[in-house]
């Protein structure tokens, strides 16, 4: 996509809508290309980032576990330290 610099102000969600296809939008001033403006490429793929995350925030990844085991186990971190108010 080709832009000017004046459509700039004007037309900005086209620029915004291009580059979510992963359109290159070249920007002119009088006929010149001042630059190109290109879509942010992600350098982690999806899949990878989710095992990243699975990992950094301790989730069962490998989906061996249950999931009444993690019920299970919610409910034991959800039960508290003392069954009644007054055992002290």
């Amino acid at each position: 996509m080709q832009i000017t610099a004046s459509q700039l102000q004007s037309q900005h969600k086209a620029l915004i809508d291009a580059l979510k296809r992963g359109e290159l939008v070249e920007i002119t001033y009088h006929g010149e290309v001042l630059g190109v403006v290109h879509p942010k490429s992600s350098s982690i793929k999806p899949i990878e980032a989710d095992k990243e995350a699975d990992a950094f925030f301790g989730m069962h990844g490998d989906n061996t576990t249950s999931v009444e085991q993690v019920e299970d186990e919610i409910r034991q971190l959800r039960k508290g330290r003392r069954a009644r108010l007054d055992d002290i």
